[in-house]
């Protein structure tokens, strides 16, 4: 009975706060409708995430690009509902016992807040209506669901040793680099790069002496031997994003990345490094794997956006969060 009446004052409460029409249609992932509210809060989410990478406040004015937002937004609206409907495809259920946890989560908070009122205030700071609140948690519990399905032990691209010891090999290198930071070299930094690149370049140099005698970084100074990397980290990153091209023994020229000037070389891979960190390497290519899958069906799906859309922006998201 108790419960009973915390749904019926959510559900007051939400009439009062957002009123109780249907939100529209925003956007179309192949038969699922995802409505406004919910674009409402992965857009002021990813308002808030752009804000906080920019190192902007909210009294600094800052203004996040919302074409920006809107792209991560749409994104990660899509790879949830292509989650859902591989799950729906599979048969992958939420089982009672998950059902009856998120509700016990959600009555602990609905406490923790002083009430329902409190409850739905605290999510409208967030631009969250009760239900998308719902529907994130269920999120989760079916993306770890298709993951474990998947590439999990057991699952569809499960990997044994050998393929683990294959992906290792492809996916692994260790760098030791020279990075000479804008503000160390401010003026005629690269023709410095250049000068160091030459000195690096002649046979017999010792590349560590000239990390030891050149390098600002002191996460590289820290791990003069040798830093590994998986190739997911380095192509994201300007500076390293040609270190799976090379030979082992190889060096870059000068790269500009985003804090300063890089001198680059590959080295070997430590001989015991695969049987200290297998647990990670595993890790490492399940997210490869199943990031694989999401790309795949992404690519597959049909995405359509609505008019709300492309009207929905910074000020009137706050309009749909019922």
């Amino acid at each position: 009975m108790k419960k009973y009446r915390n749904i019926l004052c959510c559900l007051v409460a939400l009439c009062l706060l957002g009123g109780c029409s249907p939100s529209p249609t925003a956007i179309v992932v192949g038969k699922n409708k995802v409505d406004a509210a919910e674009l409402a809060f992965y857009l002021e989410y990813n308002r808030l995430n752009l804000q906080s990478q920019d190192g902007s406040t909210e009294e600094e004015d800052a203004d996040p690009s919302l074409e920006e937002a809107k792209e991560a937004a749409l994104e990660q609206i899509v790879t949830a509902e292509i989650v859902r409907q591989q799950c729906d495809k599979l048969g992958l259920e939420l089982s009672k016992e998950e059902k009856e946890e998120l509700e016990q989560n959600k009555d602990e908070l609905i406490e923790a807040q002083g009430g329902t009122a409190g409850y739905l205030k605290y999510l409208r700071q967030s631009a969250m209506a009760d239900r998308v609140y719902d529907k994130f948690q269920e999120n989760t519990l079916y993306y770890d669901k298709l993951y474990d399905h998947m590439v999990g032990e057991g699952g569809e691209y499960s990997f044994s040793d050998v393929d683990l010891r294959q992906f290792f090999s492809e996916n692994y290198a260790t760098v030791q680099y020279i990075r000479l930071g804008f503000s160390s070299a401010p003026e005629r930094g690269m023709d410095r790069a250049q000068t160091i690149l030459e000195q690096a370049q002649v046979p017999g140099a010792d590349f560590t002496q000239m990390v030891a005698l050149y390098n600002d970084d002191p996460y590289m100074t820290e791990n003069i031997q040798g830093i590994v990397m998986t190739a997911s980290q380095c192509e994201n990153s300007p500076q390293f994003e040609t270190v799976f091209e090379l030979e082992e023994g190889e060096i870059t020229g000068v790269l500009v990345g985003t804090d300063g000037y890089y001198i680059v070389k590959r080295l070997p891979l430590a001989v015991t490094y695969y049987d200290d960190n297998q647990e990670a390497i595993l890790q490492e290519a399940r997210d490869v794997q199943f990031n694989e899958l999401l790309e795949e069906w992404t690519e597959e799906a049909s995405v359509r956006t609505t008019d709300i859309y492309k009207k929905m922006d910074f000020d009137n998201l706050w309009d749909y969060v019922e």
